[in-house]
């Protein structure tokens, strides 16, 4: 290590959630999905800092009572739940904190023990002590420095994952105690307690910068360059989550405007020779956003960064990608030429709305087109009858994104059928008529689309499908802009739920308005396809259904 430039938390040392050299926190039959992801994420020698996700489910199980048909809960005795839930909650709380402290204060005595000696002066990190009083480590050699620097990456998916946990089991309490949907939840006032708890607060970022600012220069030939990420402010929870999942902090960046409106972008920190991944969907408002994303792009080439790789998980003026009529852009194609003039290298997008998209970029510039229907196919598996549902494809241009959800269910033990609406429009988004190829009857039907705008043609495929005799009826999409009255017009509609990717945030308006959309996360796929192109793997393993079906589900 010594010499080269290092990322803070290399490939080689993430452990998968199938490494027989990981020491798991819980070896139990059964876990949820979360479970299980928690379990992944444990680092050796760290299992006793965690949340115990497991004991915290089981009291809300044992609490919670008998379920009738009608979905009422009877036996429930909510006093006795809090009497034994919270103290234990409380005491979750103050381990994590406890935990992150006492990790923090090696760091802490590493970082400012550390100076430039040789190769054989060297102190190892667990002969470090403390006697009562603050860690003292006297010389810190260069190894040991960046052995320390990646574990410090490694906090930042500590936080992150424990953060989670306690926003997840308060969801399991609020549902518990039936108060899902009644404005009295106690799960997002615990949230915002989080924010001020010690484990989130700022010693953290504090450490990381001190590291950086001590790293040693790089010398020698042949260094890896080191990994840096950098979030607009399109999808900050989705650049946070990325950030946690690889372990690499996200880097200081300044964006704001000035008084007329021009978007103002200064990095704070030194990329010359870092590979920079920038985390930018061009969703509303797309224009302020796509500038973002051009401007850093610019920002990062012009401080000398090795590589720009844009990570885009919705792509704006997608749909203007052919002249259709006289006198237009082709907008999709002038937004990949303005990408690529002020420098990007590679690009990595999410279900573009057509894969041609692709070919309007150069030769020396790749494009990713990541599937995200595999994080849904599991979860509409829980929800719909195996033997007796059909896939929907609300136009003919949709037929092989249909067909791909298909198959990927059939991966996962569902027995599906297809079908096609055909759709005749009156005018952008407004639909007219509507005709069914295929059959409906007393089945679970999934209409399957790239994205929902309006919603105006999702919903009367919806009701269309109600007609046609189907039994309930489901719809995923990638890209959920829901522009107004999408809300409104997916709550008074037939369907029962709306499923879509985070690669746009959910707006606040939006959940208020109903409740029938839920979001899943594409953070662990785009995760993986960043370090397969940092690591120089095959991001093609991306594609195989199988490998993905067992990335989104470990």
């Amino acid at each position: 290590m010594s010499g080269g430039g290092v990322d803070m938390n290399p490939a080689a040392d993430r452990l998968r959630p199938t490494d027989p050299n990981r020491t798991s926190y819980a070896r139990a039959e059964g876990l949820d999905k979360f479970a299980k992801e928690l379990q992944s994420y444990v680092q050796p020698g760290w299992e006793d800092g965690y949340i115990d996700y497991l004991k915290l489910k089981s009291i809300l199980k044992n609490h919670s009572g008998d379920k009738t048909e009608d979905g009422q809960r009877t036996n429930f005795d909510k006093e006795a739940l809090d009497a034994e839930f919270f103290p234990e909650l409380e005491a979750e709380l103050d381990k994590v904190n406890e935990a992150f402290v006492q990790r923090c204060d090696r760091f802490d005595a590493i970082v400012h023990g550390y100076k430039p000696l040789g190769p054989s002066e060297t102190t190892s990190i667990s002969d470090v002590e403390s006697e009562g009083g603050p860690l003292v480590v006297p010389h810190v050699a260069q190894e040991e420095y960046w052995t320390a620097f990646k574990d410090l990456g490694k906090m930042t998916t500590y936080v992150w994952i424990n953060r989670q946990g306690f926003f997840k089991i308060m969801k399991k309490y609020d549902k518990v105690c039936g108060l899902l949907g009644t404005g009295r939840e106690l799960g997002p006032e615990f949230e915002r307690r989080l924010d001020h708890e010690v484990f989130t607060g700022p010693r953290l970022e504090t450490l990381i910068e001190l590291f950086k600012n001590k790293k040693p220069p790089r010398t020698g030939q042949g260094f890896t360059p080191e990994m840096k990420l950098v979030a607009g402010t399109a999808n900050p929870e989705l650049a946070q989550e990325i950030s946690a999942r690889l372990g690499v902090p996200l880097m200081p960046v300044k964006i704001g405007n000035f008084n007329d409106g021009e978007v103002a972008i200064q990095l704070q920190e030194n990329v010359r020779n870092s590979e920079v991944y920038i985390i930018q969907p061009t969703c509303t408002p797309v224009n302020d956003n796509l500038m973002q994303l051009l401007l850093l792009v610019s920002a990062c080439r012009r401080a000398s960064a090795a590589r720009v790789i844009a990570v885009v998980p919705y792509y704006g003026y997608a749909r203007q990608d052919r002249k259709e009529r006289s006198r237009v852009p082709i907008s999709a194609a002038d937004v990949a030429r303005l990408m690529e003039a002020m420098g990007v290298d590679r690009v990595c997008c999410v279900d573009l709305h057509c894969g041609q998209i692709q070919g309007f970029f150069g030769p020396r510039t790749p494009v990713d087109n990541l599937w995200a229907s595999t994080i849904a196919l599991k979860y509409f598996k829980s929800k719909v009858d195996p033997e007796n549902v059909v896939v929907v494809s609300p136009d003919a241009g949709g037929v092989a994104r249909a067909k791909l959800f298909k198959d990927g269910l059939e991966a996962v033990g569902v027995r599906p059928t297809l079908a096609v609406i055909i759709k005749q429009r009156v005018k952008a988004g407004e639909v007219g008529q509507t005709d069914l190829v295929g059959s409906v009857e007393n089945c679970d039907a999934i209409i399957v689309d790239d994205m929902i705008d309006t919603a105006g043609t999702l919903c009367a495929a919806a009701n269309e499908l109600k007609q046609f005799g189907a039994r309930r009826v489901y719809a995923f999409a990638t890209h959920g802009l829901f522009n107004n009255p999408a809300a409104e017009r997916i709550e008074k509609s037939a369907l029962e739920e709306v499923v879509t990717a985070n690669t746009i945030p959910l707006r606040d308006e939006v959940m208020l308005t109903t409740q029938k959309i839920r979001q899943l996360s594409v953070g662990k796929l785009l995760a993986e396809a960043m370090l397969s192109i940092h690591t120089g793997k095959s991001v093609s393993q991306l594609f195989d259904l199988q490998k993905t079906l067992e990335l989104v589900s470990g």
